[in-house]
């Protein structure tokens, strides 16, 4: 096998892997095998190719691989869990909560965390955050049904 077709094979493979895992790491190898296909063409030993191959992978793996993966990373938009959808909502308490209680949200029951004052059954609360697997709650001032 002639080292181009080498670097042919080389270069496609590495493209083509991360084509499937789309990870953005390998495609920077498929640009070192361009440059070494290059200097296979113009004759250069397989030594300097394989330098080659070395230097503008590491170069472009170096620049390229940060720029993309911070670009994707900010355009990446993410899906709220179904508790995160929760902060925000207001309720009437169905009994006091003082501490910690139990409340029914969605159709499920959640234990609470009281951040503020007292809630008596009847009054209303806000999910004002997550904290592990409990919802932290605050009474609304002047919340009564």
């Amino acid at each position: 096998m002639t080292s181009l077709m080498f670097w042919i094979i080389l270069g496609i493979s590495a493209f083509l892997v991360d084509v499937f895992t789309s990870s953005f790491l390998f495609v920077w190898f498929s640009i070192g095998a361009i440059t070494a296909i290059i200097a296979a063409t113009l004759d250069a030993s397989f030594l300097v190719q394989v330098v080659i191959f070395l230097v503008v992978s590491i170069i472009a793996t170096s620049i390229g691989y940060p720029l993309i993966k911070k670009k994707y990373k900010n355009s990446a938009h993410k899906i709220p869990l179904m508790e995160e959808t929760y902060i925000g909502k207001e309720q009437l308490a169905e009994e006091e909560i003082h501490e910690k209680g139990i409340i029914k949200v969605g159709g499920i029951y959640w234990t609470v965390i009281n951040l503020g004052d007292s809630i008596n059954a009847g009054e209303k609360f806000c999910i004002t955050g997550i904290q592990g697997t409990k919802l932290k709650i605050k009474k609304i001032e002047g919340g009564k049904k």
